[in-house]
């Protein structure tokens, strides 16, 4: 479990609060826990809390279903996939939000980032969970779980090179493009307690990332502003107009929302790599530009790799931080995260 707070500034602006200091502290009254963060700083679960009693959210109101999927994804490596994934998960949590990642890549570097050794640690992984549903095999999605905030406001489904396996066994497999789909419907009662799924899938073209694609309603791409990423962007269009069309009769639509990343203002290759996207993807662009900056490098620990993290864990006060916030939020908006499964806020 990983102690993080946020300060009263930022946890207001989570909030949404707009009163005075005094009265922000005095809404922790009755739900605030005492502990480690209880000096001015406020973790997700507090945050959460604080939310709900704002808004008047009754948790048990919310439906059973399959809360919004955010599916990072690119057609080469070294975009910043990761970066971003676990950037944009660990906001949502801070906002108040329940979230569960899914490493989809075998390299794992997101489970590497949240400080797990998965050359080490014993790991169920998703493919792992998904064989044993299509074999109807008993299983546990808990024992995959590793809660990272406290509440289950981040949980990680982790991974490790044996992920690279899938292919194998889904060859065989009738209708696979749609088996973690069915996995999902099968166990809703468990993945409706989460705001919001979060996938870092694999770079690779395969069975398995085609599955985790066609479990969702739109691709988060991730586009370094270089022209290799540029035509990969080409690449990973033209993979999601092939699934369309392969199962438009199914009533199937897969839709893409792209960030770049990157972003150096000294650089002419960034803006024409901006241009080039506003022009060819100008209604599925974010208006907010990932900048190149050494806060994300920093985010991997060489020597000390439990205390990795992404960049709001590492260094709230960036700029690097402040721009994964904003992006954050516009993605709310986007893939309609709501609280607890009843409001958008």
């Amino acid at each position: 479990m990983r102690d993080f707070g946020i300060k009263s500034k930022l946890a207001q602006e989570f909030v949404g609060f707009t009163g005075t200091n005094k009265e922000f502290r005095d809404l922790f009254s009755g739900i605030k826990k005492s502990g480690a963060n209880y000096h001015n700083s406020y973790t997700a679960l507090d945050i959460r809390r604080a939310k709900i009693k704002l808004l008047g959210v009754n948790e048990s109101d919310a439906e059973h279903v399959i809360p919004p999927i955010i599916n990072c994804r690119m057609a080469k490596g070294g975009t910043g996939k990761t970066t971003i994934c676990s950037g944009i998960a660990s906001t949502l949590a801070m906002l108040g939000y329940r979230v569960l990642m899914i490493d989809g890549d075998p390299q794992a570097s997101l489970t590497g980032l949240f400080g797990i050794d998965w050359a080490t640690e014993n790991i169920t992984h998703i493919g792992e969970l998904i064989l044993k549903h299509h074999r109807k095999e008993q299983y546990n999605i808990e024992d995959a779980i590793r809660p990272l905030y406290e509440g289950n406001m981040l949980d990680l489904i982790a991974s490790d090179i044996s992920l690279s396996n899938c292919d194998s066994w889904l060859m065989t497999v009738t209708n696979r493009e749609f088996i973690f789909k069915k996995f999902l419907e099968d166990n809703k009662e468990f993945f409706s307690k989460y705001d919001a799924i979060l996938i870092d899938s694999a770079p690779s073209t395969n069975l398995l990332t085609n599955a985790l694609m066609c479990a969702c309603s739109k691709i988060l791409a991730v586009v370094w502003l270089d022209g290799q990423s540029i035509k990969a962007m080409q690449i990973l269009a033209t993979n999601i107009n092939e699934l369309n069309e392969a199962f438009h009769n199914t009533g199937f639509h897969l839709d893409v929302h792209i960030v770049a990343n990157g972003y150096h203002p000294s650089y002419a290759s960034c803006k024409d790599a901006v241009a080039s996207l506003y022009s060819n993807y100008k209604d599925k662009l974010n208006n907010v530009v990932i900048p190149h900056s050494a806060s994300f490098m920093r985010q991997v620990k060489l020597f000390n790799s439990e205390t990795s993290g992404p960049v709001l864990e590492t260094e709230s006060s960036s700029n690097a931080a402040r721009t994964i916030i904003d992006l954050t939020k516009s993605l709310v908006k986007e893939y309609d995260v709501k609280l607890a499964g009843t409001i958008a806020v």
